[in-house]
């Protein structure tokens, strides 16, 4: 039996194709997909400028979808059960694995980047990388259960934030999940910047304290209005701008942590000298471990954040190429598209 699955094939130029139905092995669960998510990272690589992914690619690493076959080593899932993807090919054996960063493993692979993504009609995946989805949590709405993992490994990731003073860097999506993880995890007050007003009027509807367009006010005096003398704890860079990152590295409070979230598609110059002068820590956050994951399905399931409102148009995966058309025409007011199997 054959299905239709979507390849990136060069830069904006998608391919539709009929290849055979995976082969479910013995400890995989054979998925009809439902939904599959546009990451900001699935548009760099549609524009050929991931430094990561390279061409072809069959995208699709946030995806939701239901059992409809088991192999005969899977004791966790049964056939009908909604789930969603955790997109992580490693190989358990590396000194990061080890060490139980697996998502940081020597020769990660993530499904959709490095290896066959969910972008087809069904998909076969290895049991431990499914987790069921809640039962008030449509296919769409999970997609994005992904990117908020994200979010919250990012959180965890210099110690927590709970009690401390946050400044997000960027209201996209990834700002924006970063953001309701943040407040969801116990941050005292979180700050968001951008230079998008709708994209920073959705951070507020989503849970944001306090909002700045940095076209129009300065930075500089909401923090110490906000904060105080005591100023920020934690900033966490989303914007991929090596201007703005600078620009809190020069007004920041000495000892920050700096939480380094964006994927750079270029060779940003930061201002190095301040972040030894300051001692500043610095870190860089990839992805997400199967706790985060655990933590984001809780909270979207207590309804502690809102991921539908992240949600701004849903096309047919045959319209995946009018769907990266939309996200280009509308760049200063899309967040989350989605393409239904």
């Amino acid at each position: 039996m054959n299905m239709k699955q979507v390849t990136l094939v060069s830069a904006e130029t998608f391919e539709i194709n009929e290849v055979p139905v995976p082969v479910c092995k013995p400890n995989q669960a054979l998925l009809k997909v439902k939904a599959v998510g546009i990451c900001g990272s699935d548009i760099h690589a549609y524009y050929g400028k991931h430094p990561f992914i390279s061409f072809p690619v069959v995208q699709g690493h946030e995806a939701t979808g239901q059992v409809v076959e088991i192999g005969s080593e899977v004791t966790n899932l049964k056939v009908g059960d909604r789930v969603l993807l955790r997109p992580q090919k490693v190989c358990g054996k590396c000194r990061m694995c080890r060490e139980g960063r697996y998502n940081i493993c020597k020769t990660l692979e993530v499904y959709g980047c490095q290896d066959v993504g969910a972008s087809s009609d069904y998909y076969a995946v290895d049991q431990e990388l499914l987790y069921k989805l809640p039962d008030n949590v449509g296919y769409d709405v999970g997609t994005v259960i992904e990117p908020l993992a994200v979010g919250v490994g990012a959180v965890r990731r210099p110690g927590g934030v709970e009690g401390k003073n946050v400044l997000v860097i960027g209201a996209g999506t990834i700002g924006n999940v970063v953001m309701q993880s943040a407040k969801a995890l116990g941050a005292n007050k979180v700050i968001v910047s951008d230079v998008s007003d709708y994209k920073l009027n959705m951070a507020k509807e989503c849970g944001a304290d306090v909002t700045v367009n940095v076209k129009n006010e300065k930075l500089e005096e909401i923090l110490v209005r906000e904060f105080g003398e005591d100023g920020i704890d934690v900033v966490f860079e989303c914007s991929a701008n090596g201007s703005a990152l600078n620009q809190v590295l020069r007004c920041g409070r000495k000892g920050m942590q700096f939480v380094i979230v964006a994927v750079y598609g270029h060779k940003p110059e930061i201002e190095m000298g301040l972040v030894q002068d300051r001692e500043y820590e610095i870190y860089g956050t990839l992805m997400y471990r199967h706790e985060d994951y655990e933590t984001a399905i809780r909270l979207v399931a207590e309804g502690k954040v809102n991921l539908q409102a992240l949600i701004s148009k849903e096309y047919p995966l045959e319209q995946v190429s009018q769907a990266y058309k939309y996200i280009e025409q509308n760049r200063d007011t899309v967040q989350k598209v989605i393409l239904n199997v």
